[in-house]
């Protein structure tokens, strides 16, 4: 096999500007293409960055999956994904998030393919048990999981599978991303004189970004000139304008919408949060940290992997909207400290976690796992 490039197939849903999306197109611009040959399944061509994806010139395939997976159309994908598995005989095929590694576990073992590995991102608290077992049903009938974190990782072991057969694999960023001048802070309606707080993120409950809300209230009793911006969408998002309208935020609180451009955003912060129940490692954390912004997060699931209390940020417990709000007003009160620890935070990335990194671990791990070799 060391003759010719390894064919390997990624299966993934769509291509949304989220931090899945993210770290899977910087893999794929990257990736060593006289060592591999790659095709795209997706359960549906579209999302902001479609049009980036398809100029890598990767043969993609549009499964043409709908919303619900367990429906006609759903069958009728997954038959489309074996007859391209059959024509492409890929020695590795790569599923993320939960329906295409559903996807990819079936198929791969229907066409005996080498290597069938599943990707894990978060630690997934908020599944219904109809997903619970589903996942555990997926992980347990891979070869391969990719955990995104130690914590992650843990919650794979969980479930019954064995560690020698998960890789932690972290996520990436590219610093040179955020090292342009140019930057948008008009557009995320801060005014003269206002501590610009911003987040990126899906509006989703794992994210909770209600406790993030009751934190901006607290500062606003206390008269302090802030406007805080959330970048991104979700199922949750009008219920949070709800909301901020109901805590008197709504002339202080911009909700953004997707952008695939947040290379322009972050750089226009003041500072950086999130306040999310659960993560693996959020893609949003990386890139406001390669940003050099000061940033707050919640304790949960990987964060702490990637962010060092006291020296490359703050860390609160998750829902407790009071040590939140008083983490911002630290980091408001003191610019000083804030510029040491985002400089800190900034330089933690392009030591520790370039996207470079990632995409080596990437290529490493598909040609173990194709030898047969120790991966994990």
């Amino acid at each position: 096999m060391s003759d010719r490039a390894l064919r390997v197939m990624f299966v993934v849903g769509n291509f949304v500007a989220g931090g899945a999306e993210r770290h899977l197109l910087e893999l794929w611009r990257r990736i060593d293409r006289d060592r591999f040959a790659v095709e795209i399944a997706c359960f549906r061509a579209e999302g902001q960055f479609w049009p980036e994806v398809r100029s890598l010139g990767f043969p993609v395939h549009d499964l043409e999956v709908g919303s619900r997976i367990y429906d006609p159309r759903g069958v009728r994908g997954l038959l489309r994904l074996i007859a391209r598995v059959r024509d492409f005989r890929p020695d590795v095929m790569h599923g993320y998030l939960f329906g295409p590694n559903l996807f990819a576990v079936l198929a791969g073992h229907l066409c005996g393919v080498r290597v069938v590995a599943v990707a894990k991102r978060n630690v997934d608290a908020f599944e219904t048990p109809r997903q619970r077992a589903v996942q555990r049903f997926v992980h347990r009938r891979a070869s391969h999981v990719t955990a995104v974190s130690e914590a992650v990782a843990g919650t794979v072991v969980a479930m019954g599978v064995e560690r020698e057969r998960i890789t932690v694999i972290p996520n990436g960023v590219d610093p040179t991303r955020f090292e342009s001048p140019a930057h948008d802070r008009a557009v995320l309606g801060a005014k003269p004189g206002e501590v610009l707080i911003g987040s990126v993120g899906c509006l989703a409950a794992r994210k909770y970004y209600g406790t993030l809300l009751e934190a901006l209230a607290r500062l606003s009793g206390n008269h302090r000139r802030f406007h805080a911006t959330l970048v991104g969408d979700g199922p949750d998002r009008a219920g949070l304008e709800a909301q901020a309208r109901v805590l008197g935020l709504a002339d202080r609180t911009t909700f953004l919408g997707e952008r695939p451009d947040v290379e322009r955003l972050l750089p226009a912060m003041d500072l950086f949060v999130l306040s999310s129940r659960e993560e693996g490692i959020p893609n949003a954390l990386l890139e406001a940290m390669a940003a050099g912004r000061p940033s707050v997060a919640t304790a949960v699931g990987g964060t702490p992997e990637v962010l060092e209390d006291g020296v490359t940020g703050w860390l609160v417990p998750p829902a407790d909207p009071e040590a939140l709000a008083a983490a911002l007003g630290r980091v408001m009160d003191d610019p000083g400290e804030a510029a040491r620890r985002g400089a800190a935070a900034r330089r933690a990335v392009h030591e520790r976690m370039s996207i470079d990194a990632m995409v080596r671990r990437h290529e490493d791990f598909y040609r173990r796992a194709v030898a047969g070799r120790e991966v994990a």
